[in-house]
């Protein structure tokens, strides 16, 4: 078995057993990748979203790094015909963290896969036949003035400064690798963090920020109750996510080609509920949204290709 195979399946892992022997990952220091290497992986991933095919097994060698992921992401971005109407934050599991050290992970969101919705309608989302598919509660952050980001965001309260906006909407992930989550941050970066849309829901008073845990989500798939959760305060909710893409844009501004109001879609607020096409969902915040999202298979005319 190659070595590469083995580092694919055992990703997370400390050891490993080779021909029955034991390997002490900790002590492997794993050959970064080419940049060829990375535009191939680029390229084929791009290709699978633009075709809407599905993907069987990640294209190559799983990024390593939070590094090579990222890499590949911006080679992708260069090459998806739509502008970048922001980025969606998601978290990394404590399980993934010793190898990808970040709380938090990114992905681009496109302007042919924005969606609005008013309170009370009903609208058709677009997911991956075959691959992967889920509905995601969240706040969508309208930010501005991203030119005065000249170092690090220390606190919660300098990132909210940045908020013009704030909008109840939704996630849709989905990729067309029906594995790309299981396989943890290496595939989710470098498949545009997993991301297939974002939904702009009805725009909510900007003072919810100041007490965002007071708002009860929930979420329903077919008339069953999935989630029901209020968001999370600090670091491990909306607006710490937020903080996290404020420094990660004062990191790359300089290779992003960013709109003038970048939208966030900060996080799952009641989680990331696996569904597919044919599914229609609920999604209630408190009394100010309700609306429904119905996923439909994706077909390449959907797209900006």
């Amino acid at each position: 078995m190659g070595v590469c195979l083995i580092f694919e399946l055992i990703y997370d892992l400390n050891w490993v057993y080779l021909n029955q022997t034991q390997i002490n990952l900790s002590n492997v220091t794993l050959m970064p990748q080419s940049q060829s290497d990375l535009n191939a992986i680029s390229d084929a991933l791009v290709a699978a979203r633009q075709n809407c095919t599905r993907v069987d097994k990640f294209p190559g060698t799983l990024p390593a790094t939070l590094d090579e992921a990222y890499a590949v992401q911006m080679l992708s971005i260069a090459k998806w015909p739509a502008p970048v109407v922001g980025f969606k934050v998601g978290g990394i599991p404590q399980s993934f963290r010793k190898q990808y050290p970040s709380p938090w992970q990114v992905g681009p969101m496109f302007k042919d896969q924005m969606y609005h919705v008013k309170s009370g309608e009903s609208i058709y989302v677009t997911v991956y036949e075959g691959g992967f598919a889920a509905y995601e509660a969240e706040f969508v952050f309208a930010v501005t003035g991203l030119e005065k980001l000249t170092g690090p965001i220390e606190t919660i309260a300098e990132a909210k400064s940045f908020v013009t906006k704030v909008y109840l909407g939704a996630e849709i992930a989905s990729a067309p690798n029906p594995d790309v989550n299981n396989l943890g941050p290496g595939s989710i970066i470098s498949d545009f963090g997993n991301n297939a849309g974002v939904v702009i829901g009805p725009e909510a008073p900007l003072s919810v920020i100041d007490d965002i845990s007071a708002m009860e989500v929930t979420l329903h798939i077919d008339g069953k109750e999935i989630g029901r959760k209020h968001p999370t305060e600090g670091e491990g909710g909306p607006l710490g996510a937020l903080r996290h893409i404020l420094n990660h844009f004062a990191v790359h501004k300089d290779n992003l080609d960013l709109p003038e109001t970048v939208l966030i879609s900060s996080g799952a607020v009641t989680g990331v509920h696996q569904s597919y096409a044919g599914t229609t969902s609920k999604i209630k915040f408190g009394d100010l949204a309700e609306y429904e999202l119905s996923m439909v298979p994706r077909q390449p005319a959907d797209l900006s290709v």
